[in-house]
């Protein structure tokens, strides 16, 4: 009886499980639906604002920024900016993140390096490897706050005492809805697009300057920055979704087929019980 009993108590928590994973699955599925809406136009701002910004730099070619273009020193101070998820229960998405961390940058050179961590694992990713140069932390990370987290990213790096040789964004990128990889984009030093282009757009465009060419450049390298910033931070909680609507889906169908084994189980072993019962029952009145 004892063991019935408790085969009762674990279906029922197996039904309790089921109903969580298939309601968060919902969830991911919808709010992923929500920002895969939004990605035809950042992408299309972003495309856009990349090539206003490589076509006005070609026509001004004496410009040179400090932050855009750093100079490489002896004592150069490079900024690695690391973008986890907020929240759990996704998959290998921050396993993998880390993994690939670990093989791109040899722990010997984080010595030189400034981190910023984007997203409550990332934070306590570092904090369980010990990272001393840790610049800034943003928590909470969520798509309501990718404005503010890409804009206080850029001020932290137009505003640096000294001009940070390299920035670089480790973060996941959607390759599609099943597959979100690792990857590292170099956002500083800019490096101008090597594509041929065609006869009918290598004549320049006349610009009429209301203000400095340079001025108008530093402005548009804010934008450009902000822009590309704000794409990777999208980028990464789009992955999120999706990885955690898989690990969902996966969990919730494991739940499904461990209640039916369960309750296949749990039915025999009271269909042998109550077998036992009536052969007693009919061996006391045989007597």
């Amino acid at each position: 009886m004892a063991q019935l009993i408790q085969m009762r108590q674990r279906i029922k928590a197996i039904e309790t499980i089921k109903k969580i994973t298939h309601a968060m699955r919902l969830i991911s599925m919808s709010m992923h639906s929500r920002l895969r809406n939004r990605a035809p136009h950042i992408e299309e701002y972003q495309k856009e604002i990349n090539e206003l910004f490589e076509k006005v730099s070609r026509s001004t070619s004496s410009w040179k920024s400090p932050i855009m273009h750093p100079e490489t020193t002896t004592n150069a101070q490079s900024l690695l900016i690391l973008v986890a998820s907020e929240k759990g229960l996704c998959g290998n998405f921050n396993s993998n993140l880390f993994k690939f961390f670990e093989q791109s940058i040899p722990e010997q050179k984080l010595n030189n390096v400034s981190i910023i961590t984007v997203g409550k694992n990332a934070i306590n990713y570092t904090k369980k490897r010990n990272f001393k140069n840790i610049l800034k932390t943003f928590e909470p990370f969520s798509s309501a706050r990718l404005d503010f987290v890409a804009g206080s990213i850029i001020d932290i790096i137009q505003n640096a005492e000294k001009p940070f040789s390299s920035v670089t964004v480790v973060a996941n990128t959607l390759k599609s809805f099943f597959v979100q990889q690792p990857h590292s984009t170099t956002l500083i030093p800019f490096e101008k697009s090597t594509t041929e282009q065609t006869p009918s757009t290598r004549t320049r465009e006349p610009y009429s300057w209301e203000q400095e060419p340079h001025e108008i450049l530093e402005d548009l390298a804010v934008q450009f920055l902000t822009a590309r910033m704000y794409h990777l931070l999208f980028q990464s909680i789009l992955s999120e979704q999706a990885s955690r609507f898989i690990s969902m889906d996966n969990a919730t169908r494991n739940a499904k087929q461990l209640l039916e084994d369960t309750q296949l189980r749990y039915n025999k072993l009271r269909q042998a019980k109550i077998t036992s019962e009536l052969t007693e029952l009919s061996a006391s009145f045989q007597s």
